[in-house]
């Protein structure tokens, strides 16, 4: 031996052959392990161009290749690392480095993270289960409204503390005095979080009050407006578009929706929006409390007064006008007494308003104020969305249709009524629809043929009776359907037949047919050798 220089020995035991091993003057790597070793110089593997194998029992296991390619099971790899078999991941990851994978076990899922945040995406997806994932698909998103208020949009943003509106200034519901004019600003990445789509109409928005009933609000009115505003500090009197109007509205526990029937509103997709509700009545009672979030930004204005707007003298026990709103008007001498409506009534209050009562004999002061919080909103708007889902459970909702292409744009094409695509709750397909559990109806044969179904029809079978062609034409006057297939008693009672069993309905009934016109077609033989015989027997009665 000659390479590398130095002492050689036999070894009797060395695997897979026995040879020869060089005595290195350097410390070889023990069984417990080295001490004083120094990282970047001491090392297990080679020093020359050859790859470095682990093996046990004498086989190779694992191959690190001089390329720096890993196989396990392999000694030819063609990534990073190379696994011929399962890789098993079922634990957590320690940080939240992009390109990690680990397991959920609250989900029973695997998960990637692509941001190095800590959003983290589900891997498995669609096929067999859906867990607690949205839907993906490639398709271009389209605009639609939700199905339900319950599935409404509505702006709560998670990195703001919940909190509630009750003061007079806050409340939209502020029913403690008789006018009040509250404004609220939401910002435009709220909307466009929720995948609301620009320049598009939002029919509804709504509060979710805290309680409810109690005396109406008078005269509502709710108004929208795109701005460029970050913040709220004082009222904004102008450019408001009125979307909702009603003269009276009994506040109820949770969401509120007042359903525009003036004006429908679109946000421009780029600005902020303001909300604005505001009210005038001639009665007070208590104020309703709505969900709110405290935000960072000044995001409300209130202002309110009872029967404000006059020309108030100082000092006088009563307030007289020269008129009064109309259905108010008390006769006094000197001018009108006026009680409960004012002159100018919340919709109308500005900053720079008298906030001096002049209802009758009362007289007090309202007032005006901004604040960083913000009711919680709920909008009755068109969302970006592919098909919204159930967030948890194993299967997939959705108030659009489904399509199944095979050619690209094959859904989009057809005129009414043959268009591809059918509609909401709908499934289209350019190749076919399969459903995995066709029954199978071959006892209709065995049971004619043989009396007996086989044994992996019994169940099938259950219920089924051939009917002759007399008891059947009986059955269908009676019932109104074929006794093979369900009829409308059935279907209103357990609901709408599921594919596969509507195709094996129809496949029992094509077989009942066939024997049906089998048996015709004996009867027609029969007869027709009834009257050959029959004619036969005359011709020879009269000597022909």
């Amino acid at each position: 031996m000659t390479s590398p220089p130095g002492y050689w020995y036999y070894d009797t035991d060395l695997l897979p052959i026995p040879g020869w091993v060089h005595a290195s003057i350097d410390q070889p790597w023990q069984w417990g392990g080295n001490a004083g070793t120094t990282v970047g110089t001491n090392f297990i593997g080679t020093s020359n161009n050859q790859g470095f194998v682990m093996r046990t029992n004498g086989v190779e296991r694992m191959r690190l290749t001089t390329a720096g390619l890993v196989g396990i099971g392999t000694i030819t790899p063609a990534e990073q690392l190379d696994v011929v078999g399962a890789v098993l991941v079922n634990a957590t990851a320690v940080g939240n480095n992009a390109g990690t994978m680990r397991f959920n076990a609250a989900t029973g899922a695997h998960e990637g993270n692509v941001d190095g945040t800590a959003n983290w995406y589900q891997l498995e997806n669609v096929f067999m289960k859906e867990r607690a994932q949205p839907y993906m698909s490639d398709p271009t998103p389209a605009c639609g409204y939700a199905a339900s208020v319950a599935l409404y949009p509505t702006i709560d943003n998670p990195a703001f503390p919940a909190t509630t509106l009750v003061g007079t200034i806050e409340t939209p519901y502020s029913r403690f005095w008789e006018d009040g004019r509250h404004q609220y600003l939401y910002q435009a990445s709220d909307l466009s979080t929720l995948g609301i789509c620009p320049n598009t109409n939002i029919n509804g928005a709504g509060f979710s009050a805290t309680s409810g009933g109690g005396a109406a609000i008078i005269n509502t009115q709710l108004s929208m407006k795109n701005t460029t505003n970050v913040a709220w500090p004082t009222l904004d009197p102008a450019g408001w578009t009125v979307c909702h109007t009603a003269a009276s509205f009994t506040p109820v526990a949770g969401w509120n929706m007042h359903n525009f029937n003036v004006t429908p509103f679109q946000w421009n997709g780029t600005w902020n929006v303001a909300v604005e509700f505001c009210f005038n009545q001639n009665d007070w009672t208590s104020n309703v409390g709505v969900n709110a979030e405290t935000t960072n930004y000044t995001a409300l204005y209130g202002i309110y007064c009872d029967a404000c707007g006059h020309a108030f003298t100082p000092g006088s026990a009563t307030c007289f006008f020269s008129s009064c709103p109309i259905g108010t008007p008390v006769p006094n001498p000197g001018g009108v007494l006026c009680t409960g409506y004012s002159h100018t009534n919340g919709c109308s209050l500005l900053t720079t308003s008298t906030l001096t009562t002049c209802d009758g004999t009362f007289q007090y002061v309202g007032a005006q104020g901004s604040a960083n919080r913000r009711p919680l909103l709920k909008l009755n708007a068109q969302i970006n969305t592919i098909i919204p889902v159930q967030l948890s459970g194993d299967f997939i909702y959705s108030p659009n249709g489904v399509v199944v292409e095979r050619t690209a744009n094959w859904g989009l094409g057809g005129a009414a009524p043959n268009q591809r695509f059918k509609g909401p709750g709908t499934i289209d397909a350019e190749v076919g629809v399969w459903g995995g559990t066709v029954l199978l109806s071959d006892h209709v044969f065995d049971m004619y043929y043989d009396g007996k179904p086989r044994e992996e029809d019994m169940a099938r079978a259950a219920g089924y009776q051939h009917y002759p062609i007399a008891e059947m034409a009986n059955y269908v006057e009676r019932e109104h359907h074929l006794p093979t297939i369900d009829g409308r008693d059935k279907w209103n009672s357990q609901g709408k037949f599921s594919l596969d069993d509507i195709n094996t309905q129809l496949w029992v009934t094509v077989e009942e047919q066939a024997l049906y016109i089998k048996e015709l077609n004996e009867r027609m033989d029969l007869l027709r050798q009834h009257l050959v015989r029959k004619r036969l027997a005359e011709l020879q009665k009269s000597g022909n």
